[in-house]
């Protein structure tokens, strides 16, 4: 089983010691800016240099909430989850001249 950190992700609620006692917990750290554009790369068949453009604005929305209370609360984070909804978007929308002028 999964589970983000209670408090920091809308809906999460701190489970009990007796139950968090019947399973193995790891914590992980953020991931590297570059790991991040290779896992893009390779899962989301995605160039290069957008998967570097993509990880960017990711961090400058984290950089963004870090310093303003703008995007508090449960809608206020980007995740890897929405990074790659975000990816897989781009890359199952037909391509054509003007759809990414943005990348």
């Amino acid at each position: 089983a999964t589970q983000n950190p209670p408090g920091l992700y809308g809906g999460r609620k701190v489970l009990s010691r007796a139950f968090r006692n019947r399973f193995v917990e790891l914590h992980f750290d953020e991931l590297p800016s570059k790991e991040l554009e290779t896992i893009l790369h390779q899962r989301c068949s995605l160039p290069p240099s957008y998967c570097t453009k993509l990880v960017k604005v990711m961090l400058d929305l984290q950089s963004l909430r870090r310093g303003s209370s703008v995007f508090a609360g449960k809608h206020g984070f980007i995740t890897l989850r929405d990074l790659f909804r975000w990816a897989e978007r781009y890359r199952l929308e037909e391509q054509t001249q003007t759809s990414h002028d943005w990348l």
